[in-house]
């Protein structure tokens, strides 16, 4: 699969808004110049936005900056089941759309700051602000004119206003980019999720990706920010995150689910990443 690197608003429209429906998304690395705005109606998965990883759900809410690499890719279980679907709003639109200057007037500097904002990639948190922005993305699809214009700054404004929120891509993710780059790392990325549940070693993934050990080493350092073990514990950890909010598995049957052999050092490693550990996870999830 190649990067899609291409205009997707139509020339004579200011931006896109389509809804999905269909078995899973499994769409390959890619980026754009427009700005994407996606809201999860139904599905779960893995996501990757520039050098971070997350498991997505339902009620997800998220705007991607321009040519930020991104790949939504659902579940295995909705790759196996017919009866599984993965629903999507996306809305597509670039910066200027409403001319090159309509965003640098000081009535616009909250929105402004959202665009900005967005280059590292935006989760919105706050169920409030994703029911309202849903909503309203429902209503564009059928808009048109004036109306949609005016439909399309609101979304804007209340994502602006939105306090609760966190950034995807780290800020030091600021590297361009290349096609060939960017196929060798959808590669990897998709070998790592096709083979989580066991030991993945350095070698066989520098193999995918047509390099020696060292050069891989650097290249992904490189182009990620990161070393690929962080990569993958942070692959590991987001699925385990998964696996114990769904809590049908005991957290010692998390930890060989995700490709761990060690208790302790899948411990480890997940309080390193999300600060507390599995049991606690578990827990505050339960319980609310």
């Amino acid at each position: 699969m190649k990067i899609l690197q291409k205009k997707i608003t139509p020339s004579n429209k200011s931006f896109s808004v389509y809804q999905n429906n269909k078995p899973y998304l499994d769409e390959s690395w890619h980026l754009h110049q427009e700005l994407e705005l996606i809201y999860i109606i139904e599905g779960e998965g893995t996501c990757f936005i520039g050098d971070n990883v997350h498991e997505f759900s339902s009620g997800e809410l998220a705007l991607i900056g321009s040519n930020m690499p991104h790949l939504w890719r659902n579940s295995d279980a909705y790759h196996k089941d017919i009866n599984k679907k993965a629903e999507v709003i996306v809305l597509h639109f670039n910066e200027d759309f409403l001319g090159k200057d309509f965003f640098e007037i000081t009535e616009m500097v909250l929105i402004k700051n959202l665009l900005t904002k967005a280059s590292n990639g935006v989760a919105f948190l706050n169920e409030e602000v994703r029911t309202f922005v849903a909503g309203e993305m429902s209503k564009l699809l059928t808009l048109t004119g004036y109306k949609s214009i005016e439909c399309m700054l609101g979304i804007l404004y209340a994502l602006a206003s939105a306090k609760d929120t966190k950034e995807f891509a780290s800020n030091g993710y600021t590297e361009k980019i290349y096609v060939k780059d960017s196929q060798r790392l959808e590669k990897v990325y998709q070998y790592v999720l096709e083979n989580l549940s066991r030991e993945i070693h350095l070698e066989e993934v520098a193999n995918i990706a047509h390099l020696g050990v060292s050069p891989f080493c650097r290249f992904f350092k490189k182009r990620m920010h990161k070393t690929f073990s962080q990569f993958l514990n942070e692959v590991r950890v987001g699925h385990a995150c998964k696996l114990l909010i769904d809590n049908k598995l005991s957290i010692s049957e998390v930890t060989y689910s995700c490709g761990y052999n060690s208790q302790t050092n899948f411990n480890r490693q997940f309080k390193k990443i999300k600060g507390v550990n599995p049991k606690a996870f578990q827990k505050m999830y339960l319980n609310n």
